[in-house]
């Protein structure tokens, strides 16, 4: 099962260090919007992000995830664009 990412706990974190949230995702190879959305909870940021963010931040992947997410809960982020 993948691992909850803790946005606010990431973002904590980011704030600790100084970095600006676009400094944190070039720092990690991930969108400026991407990581917001991660940040304020309303995507889950999977293992790839979960495992740079921690070393970014100088923690474990267990300092910034809460548990697991449960089978087939997936968190949309964007709704498609309909096709003109």
């Amino acid at each position: 099962m993948p691992l909850r990412t803790d946005g606010a706990e990431i973002r904590r974190r980011r704030e600790l260090t100084g970095m600006t949230q676009v400094e944190f995702a070039q720092a990690i190879g991930y969108a400026a919007p991407y990581v917001s959305q991660i940040e304020n909870g309303h995507v889950n940021g999977g293992p790839a992000f979960q495992r740079k963010a921690a070393q970014a931040l100088s923690c474990d992947i267990a300092d910034i995830t809460t548990d697991y997410l449960p089978w087939g809960s997936v968190i949309h982020a964007y709704a498609k664009a309909p096709v003109a």
